[in-house]
């Protein structure tokens, strides 16, 4: 199959078997390795995209992610939902980005349409997942995480996981104060580096200096910097700081940068 073929995210529970007396759904998760000639449908939302976005017709070809799988498909019947047939488990680079380290950015929280570039741009170039946090320098508002607020950002991380091929959606979790996410960061086993244009120490050898990570977390101050008695909390967490380059760039311009330097270091991009 040749050309760009559109990615969709489906969970197992939307699954269905070809029968004698046609298509019945599966009761529980099935074997990565048994779902070739499968049918599935689309969430309300993908159909609406498929069919009014992309103008996709029966016939036209898909991609698929169900867990850790991707799947080229076909449209089987253009409608709501749109039902799309598993035909062929992809494998090497076809299967898209899939990483071996889990890279994420913990975000100070900054104004929504700064956020928004930060989600849409982190996901295209491998973030693994967000974590926000309140800094002293974010806005005061709480609106900027409220619950309609956080589902929009999963959905501009959903919507950039599909355009760039990730074959996992990224999560977006709000920790609050930066004690708690450290608290959180650390009970997971998650490696920290603090982003701080004064540090002598560049991110390409703060990542490299690691034993191979798991999990990493690149933090993100506000548009005003992470202020000095941040930095000592770091300090006093041991989470390393360092500067991401010569140049001073924008706190939506930082995080997404940091995680593709962190990747080229970890040779996972």
């Amino acid at each position: 199959m040749s050309g760009f073929r559109p990615r969709f995210f489906i969970a197992t529970t939307a699954i269905q078997r070809e029968t004698s007396e046609g298509r019945s759904p599966c009761a529980k998760a099935i074997p990565k390795d048994s779902l070739e000639a499968s049918v599935c449908a689309l969430s309300p939302e993908d159909s609406y995209h498929a069919l009014k976005v992309l103008r996709l017709r029966e016939g036209d070809e898909c991609e698929v992610v169900v867990g850790a799988a991707v799947y080229a498909a076909t449209i089987v019947e253009a409608a709501y939902p749109v039902m799309v047939r598993l035909v062929a488990q992809l494998t090497g680079p076809d299967v898209g980005a899939d990483y071996r380290v889990s890279v994420g950015l913990v975000q100070a929280l900054a104004r929504p349409a700064v956020m928004d570039d930060i989600f849409e741009k982190g996901t295209e170039v491998g973030a693994s997942f967000f974590v926000l946090v309140r800094a002293a320098g974010s806005p005061k508002s709480s609106a900027f995480h409220n619950e309609d607020r956080m589902a929009r950002w999963r959905r501009i991380t959903y919507e950039a996981a599909k355009q760039s091929k990730q074959v996992v959606v990224p999560s977006v979790d709000f920790a609050g104060p930066l004690e708690d996410a450290l608290d959180l960061l650390g009970q997971e086993g998650t490696s920290s580096l603090v982003l701080e244009p004064s540090s002598p120490l560049g991110l390409k050898e703060a990542v490299l200096a690691l034993a191979e990570p798991a999990r990493l977390a690149l933090w993100v101050g506000p548009e005003g910097g992470w202020a000095a008695a941040e930095l000592d909390c770091f300090k006093r967490a041991g989470a390393r700081i360092a500067r991401l380059g010569r140049s001073v760039l924008r706190t939506e311009t930082a995080g997404p940068v940091a995680v593709a330097v962190a990747r080229l270091a970890l040779e996972d991009w």
